[in-house]
């Protein structure tokens, strides 16, 4: 099968594992992270990325995969002419952590925490909140516009004091000394670090298979992504619908 795996860059080297050793033939492109801070420009870099697909291999593409969540609504409305692959996934936190219910177990009650892992760290200095993909933040953007739904929130869910901070480590993914540097640097700063054992199985399963409807949506070609804003299914995949 031969495939288009676009993918966030904090997955830069879970990508390249998963590629080298698929029996697929896997065509990599990396958009930056720091897009997620526009998620109108980081939607348009995702369909340029889809819509090149058509011409860029001479064989044709089977499928394309994103390593891509919701992402604060910057999914919505995709489409493509070829089946698309996405993880049924908010943000990529879930997909650190290895699946939505250790998600859903280490953050479902405090959404508004930071956190940090190899692929940030390598990346980009700084991680977006995580109640900025959550389903109802995501409705009140869509009722209110963005800045009015900060407002909202942060009346609603006060952030709380800590000075622990969180590090997702995965197994097999962390290089040079970067989770011993965080924590050293948090210690200096007068911080702990709670360490949350992530897992890697899931991207492997994104990029070659085999994708169950629990945790992928397969978008038909010329259907577009439509978010549903559950904490399950998350979207869903409808014929002119998202716009």
């Amino acid at each position: 099968m031969r495939i288009k795996l676009i993918a966030c860059d904090v997955f830069a080297r879970m990508a390249y594992a998963a590629a080298a050793v698929s029996e697929h033939r896997v065509d990599l492109e990396l958009l930056p992270m720091l897009s997620h801070n526009e998620p109108d420009k980081l939607r348009k870099e995702l369909q340029d990325a889809i819509d090149k697909c058509k011409n860029a291999c001479v064989e044709g593409y089977d499928k394309i995969i994103l390593a891509y969540g919701l992402c604060g609504n910057a999914a919505a409305g995709l489409t493509a002419s070829i089946p698309m692959i996405i993880p049924r996934m908010h943000d990529c936190c879930a997909m650190f952590l290895g699946s939505r219910k250790k998600f859903l177990e280490h953050f479902e009650h405090r959404l508004s925490a930071q956190w940090r892992s190899c692929g940030y760290m390598e990346r980009c200095a700084s991680v977006m909140p995580n109640y900025k993909l959550h389903p109802d933040y995501l409705k009140l953007v869509e009722e209110y516009d963005e800045e009015n739904a900060e407002y909202i929130w942060q009346t609603m869910n006060p952030p709380s004091e800590t000075d622990e901070d969180i590090y997702i480590r995965v197994e097999g993914f962390e290089y040079g000394g970067t989770y011993e540097s965080f924590v050293a640097q948090k210690a200096e700063e007068g911080r702990t670090v709670e360490v949350l054992e992530g897992d890697g199985e899931w991207f492997s399963r994104l990029v070659n298979g085999p994708w169950s409807n629990e945790d992928f949506l397969e978008i038909l070609p010329g259907n577009e992504i439509v978010p549903i804003y559950d904490m399950d299914e998350v979207y869903k995949s409808d014929k002119g619908v998202a716009k």
